[in-house]
């Protein structure tokens, strides 16, 4: 994803300012990617998370509240107004929150874009570093069984009823949400499907990151830099209180810190997953309650809070 935003964003900068890329075919990527994000559902899952979900919830509130006064404080302490302060420094996807401030007008998409690419970055440095060198380096070793379902060429029907039911119901970013959903669903009540292959889910990634970049503007982003700051605090504090609330799950529950600090870690599920997979902690499950609930309340909070404000 980093990879094609710099990318377009090179390309559109310095070879050819009208450098564009296909809404139609993002939406299709953002789809595919949701199905892949909820098929990890099962009834497993729930049942572990079941045992599990009062410390999930206390941690990920934990987070966003640290976002929150983050976010409080970069709007007294800037220009930026309060929409694009919540979207830039929410820890949840940074597909979901791009895809937010598209869908809405009172959004800067370039300062949304750059808030999260950065926050993104940051974690993915210091979450690896962290894990690495500063927590214990034991995690229980799992051997995540490869799920014996139906084909993966079942999501060309999940990508379509999932983007439709979407559409229906309203979801904020459905594209994502509703395929997420639909997929989840499927997996748990009817039947597994197999995972897709790597190089469509590189794929995916690599197409939203190319849309990304065509949606930064240089002059723009210049204007942005008295912000720096304040954003590299906001990052700075979530990792922190990963941390704590890492030790407070690995206490709680019996995980390692590990395993801990990667499930609560504010990035991306696939980056957080593949690196608890390489240091052998199981974190998929955590990871995905706390990106679908994140994903179902935070745009649902903010439209509900804004659109609240303008009845004012």
């Amino acid at each position: 994803m980093l990879g094609g935003i710099v990318v377009t964003f090179v390309s559109k900068t310095f070879i050819d300012p009208k450098t564009n890329w296909s809404t139609a075919w993002r939406n299709l990527m953002l789809s595919v990617g949701g199905c892949e994000i909820g098929r990890d559902c099962s009834f497993e899952t729930l049942i572990n998370l079941s045992h599990q979900v009062f410390g999930v919830l206390s941690a990920t509130g934990s987070i966003v509240i640290v976002s929150l006064i983050a976010s409080l404080m970069t709007f007294r302490m800037t220009e930026v107004n309060l929409i694009n302060c919540l979207m830039g420094c929410a820890p949840s996807g940074m597909s979901l929150m791009t895809l937010m401030a598209e869908e809405d007008s009172r959004a800067d998409m370039n300062f949304v874009v750059v808030a999260q690419t950065l926050r993104f970055t940051c974690v993915i440095i210091s979450v690896l570093f962290l894990a690495m060198h500063m927590l214990d380096e034991t995690a229980t070793a799992v051997a995540l069984e490869q799920v014996d379902g139906l084909h993966w060429i079942v999501l060309v029907q999940l990508v379509w009823l999932g983007s439709f039911l979407g559409k229906k119901f309203h979801l904020p970013t459905k594209q994502l949400l509703g395929p997420i959903l639909v997929a989840a669903i499927f997996s748990t009540f009817i039947q597994p499907f197999e995972s897709a292959p790597k190089l469509l889910m590189a794929v995916v990634q690599l197409n939203i990151g190319l849309y990304i970049g065509t949606k930064l503007e240089k002059n723009r982003l210049l204007a942005l830099r008295s912000t720096l700051p304040n954003l590299l605090f906001c990052n700075a504090a979530m990792i922190a209180t990963s941390v704590g609330m890492a030790i407070f799950l690995s206490q709680t529950y019996g995980f390692s810190l590990i395993t801990a600090f990667l499930a609560m870690a504010p990035g991306g599920i696939a980056e957080m997953c593949l690196a608890g997979l390489s240091m052998g902690a199981d974190v998929p499950q955590i990871q995905l309650f706390r990106l679908l609930f994140l994903n179902f309340t935070l745009p649902f909070a903010i439209n509900w809070y804004f659109k609240e404000n303008e009845k004012r």
